[in-house]
């Protein structure tokens, strides 16, 4: 039996709502499609492509971008707040999969807190129990899309703000035990101020 991405109008909407937000932080930047891309492993077609929707950019992608024009794709709780939980840094964890992973462990423990099982939730999704458990596991990026129903279907969203907004949730964020002072979390080592 085929299982598709329960897609409605509301994820549509927050999708195209962060793309929209890109575009936005691209343009007040002053930058060119071909000058932004020119920092990513893409061409400047491509970024056309994702802002005129003709194509969707994958979540690597979509991360970078985000990191290229200062801003940050986080998880927010029905209220709109942050669900940020301090991660060690792995040794050996790019940028980007230290992001994706930063965005992937709220919803496996709202999944875990709502007391849904991998397969309660792919049915949910409308994906299979495997592609959440990968999702959950970092070990395959879900598609932009499938990323906000993930996050929608859990009652959280995935959402786009400015990385000093970011950085302001982090520095607020109770300070780690004593004994894990000393490795700061991936997001706080990672986040370059640009000025």
């Amino acid at each position: 039996m085929p299982v598709t991405l329960h897609i409605d109008a509301a994820a549509e909407a927050a999708y195209a709502q962060i793309v929209s937000g890109l575009r936005s932080a691209r343009l007040a930047s002053g930058r060119s499609q071909n000058a932004l891309a020119a920092n990513l492993p893409v061409r400047g077609r491509a970024v056309s492509e994702w802002e005129t929707k003709a194509m969707k950019p994958t979540m690597e992608h979509m991360i970078q971008l985000s990191r290229e024009l200062d801003q940050r794709l986080v998880i927010l709780d029905r209220n709109g707040e942050l669900l940020h939980m301090p991660l060690p840094w792995t040794v050996g964890d790019t940028w980007e999969s230290s992001e994706r992973r930063r965005l992937a462990v709220p919803l496996r423990r709202r999944r875990r807190a709502l007391g849904l099982s991998q397969s309660e939730l792919g049915q949910i999704v409308g994906v299979s129990r495997h592609s959440i458990q990968r999702w959950e596991l970092v070990h395959v990026p879900p598609r932009p899309i499938a990323h906000v129903v993930w996050a929608q279907k859990l009652g959280c969203s995935l959402a786009l703000w400015p990385a000093d907004k970011f950085r302001t949730h982090l520095e607020a964020m109770p300070a780690l035990p004593r004994r894990r002072q000393r490795r700061q979390t991936s997001a706080q080592r990672q986040l370059p101020s640009r000025g």
